[in-house]
Parts: structure tokens; sequence; C-alpha cells
């Protein structure tokens, strides 16, 4: 039995608002359903759509890309297109249990586009699945209860991310994020999960993500940092599916990498007035300026002058997007913000750590910034280089 796992589609995000955006996340999604025509069913373990109300045309893509796959398709709820508190709201009010959920995954369920596994479970000829749709971390305990009713050696098929996973997304614990004790002691033969973007994540407890199936945002981005030249820093984060082979109670998982879908760059400028901000912007055109691609352009230091958005954005002229970022800070804002204890505590670093004293304070800006993986590899550069 191959179960083809796919989650966090997101279909009908348009990312910067770009109807371009919103077609590349219809694209990933047939390629995914393309790259496992092997496969005996489909699992798709939440966020199918970005939100709860997706537009009509979201709807009508999920459906033209779906007819023909020939399989049964299986859905969870996730924490976007899916209420675990209105779900359970109204599973306490309904009669005889049979509950009538309003959201768009129980209308692909009625019209049997897809069959909703919430707290459910479904045969396979042999192989169970059991759906757990998205719940909050402050319903851990009633979630564990839940799981107690899958079959056991059952797939267990979720949307949450589980303490101790390393991934780029959700970067900190978030309202998603399970506590490790909430699978220990069930009778499972694998997890399949969703809601953690990193394509393969892994947990040792025995989850596997599929990740997303494009490019969420910015932090997922192929990033560049400019300090007197260029230097890449963050691969993109690759994208894909993953097929499920069952046999017996032993299972075996195959990533499949999806394609890129256009150019998306992250370029960081750390310079130090503006004529180092021209020469920055200049290069960073003749690197970046690719038709399709998407730019995220990051101004980085401490200027005598404010930086002037439009003007560095009209110096890529064949990208699809520019946005430009000013974290930049004037000089008189940094000393007025350091004051008399500040400037002592600079005066150590610096007499204590020479250079590095740069590397530190650049690093803790990144930090205040969520850059944490920036952070780490400024500060491993300084330390190893």
């Amino acid at each position: 039995m191959k179960i083809l796992h796919i989650s966090d589609a997101h279909l009908g995000r348009a990312q910067y608002g770009l109807p371009e955006r919103e077609e590349d996340y219809y694209n990933a999604f047939r390629e995914a359903l393309a790259r496992g025509r092997s496969a005996d069913a489909v699992l798709v373990t939440g966020d199918l759509f970005d939100t709860r109300r997706p537009p009509t045309r979201a709807v009508l893509r999920f459906v033209e890309a779906v007819e023909g796959v020939g399989v049964p398709i299986y859905l969870i709820g996730g924490n976007h297109d899916f209420s675990y508190v209105r779900y359970r709201a109204e599973a306490e009010g309904c009669a005889g249990g049979h509950c009538h959920v309003d959201t768009v995954l129980k209308l692909l369920d009625r019209l049997r586009l897809g069959r909703l596994l919430c707290w459910d479970s479904a045969d396979l000829g042999g192989v169970w699945i059991f759906g757990a749709c998205a719940t909050p971390r402050d319903y851990a305990g009633e979630y564990k209860r839940l799981l107690q009713r899958a079959p056991p050696g059952a797939v267990l098929a979720i949307h949450q991310a589980i303490e101790g996973v390393r991934a780029r997304y959700p970067a900190e614990e978030d309202d998603f994020t399970m506590p490790q004790s909430v699978f220990q002691g069930l009778s499972h033969l694998h997890i399949a999960a969703g809601h953690v973007h990193d394509h393969f994540a892994r947990h040792p407890l025995g989850a596997v993500w599929a990740g997303s199936l494009e490019v969420w945002d910015v932090g997922e981005f192929e990033t560049w940092d400019y300090a007197g030249g260029f230097e890449k820093s963050q691969e993109r984060a690759p994208k894909g599916a993953v097929l499920i082979d069952v046999s017996g109670r032993a299972v075996s998982l195959k990533a499949i990498p999806l394609p890129e879908s256009r150019p998306l760059y992250r370029v960081r400028l750390h310079v130090r007035d503006a004529g180092e901000l021209q020469r920055a912007v200049e290069e960073a055109a003749r690197l970046f300026d690719k038709p399709g691609a998407v730019v995220r352009v990051e101004v980085w230091g401490t200027l005598e002058e404010g930086v002037k958005t439009r003007q560095l954005a009209a110096f890529f002229t064949k990208a699809l997007h520019v946005d430009v970022a000013d974290r930049s800070s004037a000089p008189q804002r940094a000393v007025a913000l350091r004051g008399s204890a500040m400037e002592e505590l600079w005066r150590l670093m610096r007499e204590r750590l020479g250079d590095g004293a740069e590397v530190v304070v650049k690093a803790m800006e990144y930090l205040r910034e969520g850059e944490r993986e920036a952070a780490y590899r400024l500060v491993l550069k300084a330390l190893y280089d």
C-alpha cells in the first residue's frame, strides 16, 4: 500500500498580493499529485487551503487538480482551514454525534471529493489511517485522549509541530506545538505530519513532515548578505511530498522533491554610508534582477540619511516584485538609545573582543529581527574563517 503524503498546500495564498504567486501554489499542488501517480491513496495533512473560507477559485482549482486522480483522497484540518475551538463547541451541542461543521473541508467531504478524517479512521485495505485535526496546545490533554481512539498500528495523520523538531517554520514553539508526552504510549505505525513547512523534517518519535508545497515567506528565500561583497548565507528551502510505502508492519519513505517555481531572493545589505548603499544596490540588481523573480531587499547599518525605498526598488526593472525594507538607523538615534551605560558596555566589548564586537552587535540585530539562523551563521563565520 502506497500513500502519497501531501501537506500545507495553502491553496488561495497570494504572497505579496501577487496573482502569479497564487498560481505558483496551484502549480505545486498539481505537480505533487502528478509525481505521486504510483500511490494507492492521497493523504493531505492539513492546510489544504490558506483560509477557512477560501475564494471560490481556490476550491475550483482544487477540483480541477484532483479530477482524474483515480485514488481516494483523505483530508485533515490544519490551523489555517479548520478551527478546533469551533469544532469542539459544535460537537458538544449536536445531537447524536451528527455534526455539520461549516467548513470547506466538510463541503469537499459531502461532495465526495475528499474524505475528511477528523478524529475518524479509514481502512485502506488492511492499512488504517487515523486523522487528528489541528488542535491548540492548550487542549493537549484532550488531544491525547482523542488520539487514543486510533486503531492499533494505524498511520496517524496530524497537523502539529512536536517539541524538539528542528525546523525553519515554525521557528519558535507556537500554539500548535504539542509536548512529546502526547504521543508517548500510543500504538501507531507511523506519524504523517503537517504544520512544519520543512520538507522531510523528522522527529525521533516517528513523525515525518511532508512540508509545504511552496515557499511560505521570506525566511525560506535564497538569502545573500552584502558586506563589501555578496555571499550566500542560506539556500532556498526545498519543497516536496513524501511517498509512504506500508508493507505489513514495515514502513519505508521516499522524499519526492518539487522543482522551484521562480527565483526568490532575500538580499541583506550591510552598509556604512550612502555611497556604499548605492554600490551595493547596483551590484544586487546585476545579480538578482531576473524576469519573474521576487526580491526582498533589506538595508542594514547606520546611515546619515534615510533610505529612499522607492529609488532603490527602481534599480530592478525585470523582477516581478521588489520589496525594500529599511532596517537602518540614524546615527543620532543610535547614540540617544545608548546612553552612558551602553557606551561603557560598547567600550568594554571593543576592549575584550576587538573586531569581534562588530560581529556581536550585528548578531544581536539579527536576533532582534527574529533571524536566528543568520545570527548563528554570522558567529560561526567569525569564529572559524
